[in-house]
């Protein structure tokens, strides 16, 4: 029976985060690959070249503000768990820098992107939209990043929260 119970392997957060950099680098491994691919660029007719450019502009705003939404989203859903939470207890100090985390990250996630919508809007009154500029490209997988961040951080509040430490019980 002792050597069922040896061999048992918890879940806890130290594997739920090795887990998540494992993931991680496959994520950032696989992105790399795809970036590699050479973009094939027809010559559109200069009508045509302009409604690219719109194209692209509108999906680029587009995914600024659906990350954007979801970062609110999640603001309100770590607010609405901690307000859920037993209030009879006080929250463990651990489970309240998960919150507090995950807010930051949220916040950051809403700075960057206000920051490539500036950045955005300063192209665009140049009269150019590269989504591709380094001006661009690094706020907008600054505010995706901080994002995810968010997101796994509030996944393990709420997994944390629901499976306390073998000391807790």
């Amino acid at each position: 029976m002792r050597s069922r119970r040896h061999w048992r392997i918890s879940f806890g957060s130290l594997r739920f985060y090795g887990v998540l950099l494992l993931v991680a680098a496959g994520l950032h491994f696989i992105g790399s690959v795809v970036s590699y691919i050479p973009i094939v660029e027809p010559d559109p007719p200069p009508e045509v070249a302009n409604d690219y450019r719109k194209k692209q502009v509108d999906i680029w705003a587009e995914m600024n503000k659906l990350l954007i939404a979801l970062a609110t989203v999640t603001i309100g859903a770590i607010g609405g768990y901690l307000l859920k939470a037993d209030s009879a207890e006080p929250l463990p100090a651990r489970q309240s820098r998960r919150a507090a985390a995950g807010w930051i990250f949220c916040a950051l996630s809403l700075y960057f992107g206000y920051l490539s919508y500036h950045e955005a809007t300063l192209m665009l009154s140049l009269g150019a939209f590269d989504s591709n500029s380094p001006r661009l490209w690094w706020p907008t997988r600054a505010q995706f990043w901080s994002f995810i961040l968010s997101v796994v951080l509030f996944a393990d509040l709420v997994y944390g929260g629901a499976h306390p430490r073998r000391e807790d019980r």
